[in-house]
């Protein structure tokens, strides 16, 4: 357990650090303005796809103990819950502009057209989204993730150690996002804050989204 608390804290280290806007700042005075609004983001998501793919390999390779694994009849059904929280996460990806979310906008924009715009990572806020998924919960990409993690129908020693971990971690990031936001937003995110719950949906009839919200991570 001690190994995978060690191997998931790195991860989250290096993950937090990238992410950073002290970092961000850091670099852009070190590299250039240029490099961060067009390189970082497509940089930062490289690194984080590879340092979760070592994570996870390493985290396979440590001696596990099965703790239950659910029968049959409940097992689908939990697979179901995973399958329904991916699409629903899914729908959040209707509100991003996914080739700049993952960095590849940027780089191909100034390769092409040598064209640099958006925020220090390099991404164009276009309002606050409040509607759809967001207009549920504010943060359906980190609930998705919990409910993956939590739903394993299979519980060994180390699943459910790097499911805590990563429900944590996940809650982490939530907190993060919200003081970003309300950084970028004010009042306009408060009164989203008040309107539509940060994990747990209401009832839909309850909701009044806007019309407009920041999608950008």
């Amino acid at each position: 357990m001690l190994t995978i608390v060690l191997i998931f804290f790195s991860f989250a280290c290096i993950h937090s650090i990238t992410t950073s806007i002290r970092l961000k700042h850091a670099c852009r005075n070190l590299i250039g303005d240029i490099f961060m609004r067009v390189y970082y983001r497509a940089f930062y998501n490289a690194l984080s796809f590879i340092t979760a793919a070592i994570a996870f390999f390493l985290i396979a390779r440590v001696p596990d103990r099965e703790l239950w694994t659910a029968p049959t009849w409940l097992m689908w059904p939990m697979h179901g819950i995973q399958i329904a929280a991916m699409v629903f996460g899914a729908q959040a990806f209707k509100h991003l502009d996914v080739w700049e979310f993952m960095g590849f906008r940027q780089v191909w924009k100034y390769i092409t057209r040598r064209e640099v715009s958006g925020d220090i990572d390099g991404l164009t806020r276009q309002g606050l989204a409040t509607t759809g998924v967001y207009g549920i919960v504010r943060h359906p990409l980190y609930l998705a993730g919990i409910i993956i993690f939590t739903s394993n129908p299979h519980f060994t020693l180390n699943t459910v150690t790097t499911a805590v971990l990563a429900d944590i971690y996940f809650l982490f990031g939530m907190i993060i996002e919200e003081r970003r936001f309300v950084k970028i937003f004010g009042d306009e995110y408060r009164k989203y804050m008040e309107r539509v719950p940060m994990m747990i949906p209401r009832s839909l009839a309850a909701e009044h989204p806007e019309k407009s919200r920041s999608n950008k991570s």
